[in-house]
């Protein structure tokens, strides 16, 4: 039985603080240094090392170079945007579902992780894309590198999404239908 409406937790307050932490996040991401974002650069890095067999080493306050790749993996690489945008979709996208009750913060929160882990494998393919696209001789100007990088970022963030709402009502439905 739901508890009084004069005792339930405001519904507007995990949302505002979701939006709270996403703007922080950004905000900080504004004068964030390469050591700052390791929690994204050196998962990212150490991933594309595995997946592509190529050595790679840290350059003091610039990047991750990848010599046999050409290529240097730096901040502008670090997909925090992406972070930010997807926590906040994916944190959206449980709290709509009213059937949650009270594990709404908690499933919230482990959207969270879900939004982490899809960043680093979307930073990861998106960086690989741009590293094939350069080995068939496909030079991507500046701003359309960035483009298909949007492009490709948009496309995992849309799919994940659509998996995450069609899951949530899956198990929803699944679970009215066996009272």
């Amino acid at each position: 039985m739901p508890a009084p409406a004069t005792k339930r937790f405001p519904a507007f307050i995990l949302p505002a603080l979701l939006l709270l932490a996403a703007f922080a996040l950004k905000w900080w991401y504004r004068t964030a240094t390469l050591d700052d974002l390791g929690f994204v650069l050196k998962p990212v890095t150490a991933l594309l090392g595995l997946l592509t067999g190529e050595p790679y080493s840290r350059i003091q306050d610039t990047g991750y170079l990848f010599p046999g790749l050409e290529i240097m993996i730096d901040r502008s690489c670090s997909g925090v945007n992406f972070l930010v945008i997807t926590t906040a979709t994916f944190a959206f996208i449980v709290l709509k579902n009213i059937n949650g009750g009270c594990a709404h913060p908690l499933l919230a929160l482990l959207s969270m992780a879900g939004a982490y882990a899809l960043t680093i494998l979307t930073n990861t393919g998106r960086i690989l894309l741009m590293v094939r696209l350069e080995h068939v001789q496909l030079h991507l100007a500046p701003r359309s590198h960035e483009a298909v990088g949007a492009f490709f970022f948009l496309a995992a963030l849309l799919l994940a999404s659509l998996l995450l709402d069609h899951l949530l009502h899956h198990t929803t439905t699944t679970s009215r239908t066996a009272e």
